[in-house]
């Protein structure tokens, strides 16, 4: 495949300009790790800086991890005296930082990455970080969201451009390139670059997807397979725009910001007169504002959405510590306030579990996990015919979960089923059936799925939630600091 120099430059030029991406007189902040795309995108802002009267640095990282990392560096510091760039070198151990915030070697490496390019642009306010992201990486990213489940954002895969808080913006001029463009440009042009071996391996997810999935959906699915995948997610990311405006009307009509409380109130009539497509989002933009957006799952907004249901008592609160958010229904408005507490208070009756330890008032400790059958034990045939009768530590089947799994108090319709039938039992009769006294029974706390009980702690399971040699994925409950036999 032959590319000549001019068109591919034009190429790029026309995007840059499309896309808005480099207001006149920027400062611009490249980020340059040596390979094949971070080598074409400093040619080709270097030979379209004159033009856009931009003031372009490079900045490299070395992330400590390879041991040809250190050549890498002086390549492109290299490059970047003879085409007269700016460098900046920056060293970080990326594993030391991954153990140390128990997070992926992967996600340390873009936190470093990201701090050193907003270093290097110092603030400035109409400056820009340029990275290197190509056709085939809008692809990857658009399946690695869809395989991990993701909303119509995620969709939207990689964007041309990003505007952060500050008032800076990260573009990415290249995205309209494919990885086989930017080689055949490079080598037209006489460029090496460097090869880093960890892109060839499949210990990524990313990795796999790319040396896997892809070049198996062009050869035997559909030539220019990737490019199909990139133009989706462009659709995809300006159809999720528009659902973001429309959602913004929607929020406009039915809710408001009440300045003295620092809370979102929404009135819940005009909720119900929203499209049902907008209502999910509107909880969940409400949810991001107030809370933490990395937490929030389906799950979440599912919870909270009932507190806007007729039959919902006022008064009732739902607290999230995972997502940072409170929500409390009051007589004809449900309410978000933001949460900082790592546990519920003690008037809270509602806790949306996540997996870990979580602090329940007057239960202690409880851990949550999901598990294959592989983790429960060595032997797990053995584990499915004599499931342990441990008093505070139960398991049930994942996928037999219906919304979601929350502790709670009892309510009035909470039920149990109580045999292989799956014939039903309230939870009202149970208890008195078991003698629990009045007084206890009203402060005692149910594991629910709705108002289908999978586990009343210290007492039975329902029979509906048990796990069976057909089982995939276990949800293990404990409740810990409990004299039992765990």
């Amino acid at each position: 495949m032959i590319f000549r120099e001019r068109g591919m430059i034009d190429k790029v030029r026309k995007y840059i300009k499309e896309c808005g991406m480099l207001p006149e007189g920027a400062e611009v902040v490249a980020g340059v790790s040596g390979g094949a795309d971070s080598v074409c995108l400093l040619r080709m802002l270097v030979l379209l800086r004159e033009e856009f009267g931009i003031r372009l640095q490079a900045v490299h990282v070395n992330h400590k991890i390879r041991s040809e990392a250190a050549e890498d560096a002086d390549y492109v510091r290299m490059l970047c005296e003879r085409w007269q760039v700016p460098f900046v070198l920056v060293e970080e151990d990326v594993e030391a930082l991954a153990k140390k915030e128990r997070i992926s070697c992967e996600e340390a490496g873009r936190l470093v990455r990201y701090r050193a390019f907003e270093e290097a642009l110092d603030g400035k306010a109409a400056g820009c970080i340029a990275v290197a992201h190509n056709r085939e990486d809008r692809a990857e990213t658009l399946l690695f969201h869809l395989f991990r489940g993701t909303g119509l954002a995620g969709m939207g895969s990689i964007r041309p451009v990003r505007e952060n808080a500050d008032g800076s913006r990260i573009i990415r001029p290249l995205l309209c390139l494919s990885r086989a463009e930017i080689e055949a440009f490079l080598k037209k042009e006489g460029i090496a670059w460097r090869t880093d071996r960890t892109n060839l391996e499949d210990a990524y997810t990313r990795n796999r997807i790319r040396n896997r999935i892809l070049p198996y959906a062009e050869e035997n699915i559909c030539s220019g397979a990737a490019q199909h995948l990139a133009q989706e997610a462009q659709l995809l990311a300006e159809t999720s725009d528009f659902v973001e405006r429309q959602t913004q009307e929607a929020l406009d009509r039915c809710s408001v910001f009440d300045g003295e409380r620092k809370e979102v109130r929404f009135r819940i009539a005009g909720f119900w007169k929203e499209d049902p497509f907008l209502q999910d989002h509107m909880i969940k933009s409400v949810m991001q504002q107030v809370g933490k957006q990395r937490d929030l799952t389906a799950a979440h907004v599912r919870e909270v959405k009932r507190l806007f249901l007729k039959e919902c008592a006022s008064g009732r609160r739902v607290y999230l510590p995972v997502c940072g958010i409170a929500v409390y229904r009051e007589f004809d408005v449900v309410a978000f306030e933001k949460w900082e507490g790592d546990s519920l208070p003690e008037q809270n009756d509602e806790l949306v579990l996540k997996e870990g330890v979580q602090q329940v008032p007057g239960l202690g400790p409880v851990r949550v996990r999901i598990l294959k059958k592989a983790q429960i034990c060595d032997n797990s045939a053995l584990f499915w015919e004599n499931i342990p009768e441990n008093k505070y530590t139960k398991w049930f089947d994942y996928d037999k979960i219906i919304e979601s799994v929350v502790l709670r108090k009892r309510r009035t319709g909470d039920y149990l089923t109580i045999n292989e039938k799956l014939e039903r039992k309230s939870l009202k009769r149970y208890l008195i059936e078991e003698k629990v006294p009045a007084q206890e029974r009203s402060e005692l706390w149910v594991l629910a799925d709705g108002s289908h009980i999978l586990w009343v702690p210290g007492h039975r399971i329902s029979a509906a939630y048990k796990v069976t040699a057909q089982t995939a994925v276990i949800l293990e409950v404990a409740v810990l600091g409990v004299d039992g036999d765990r």
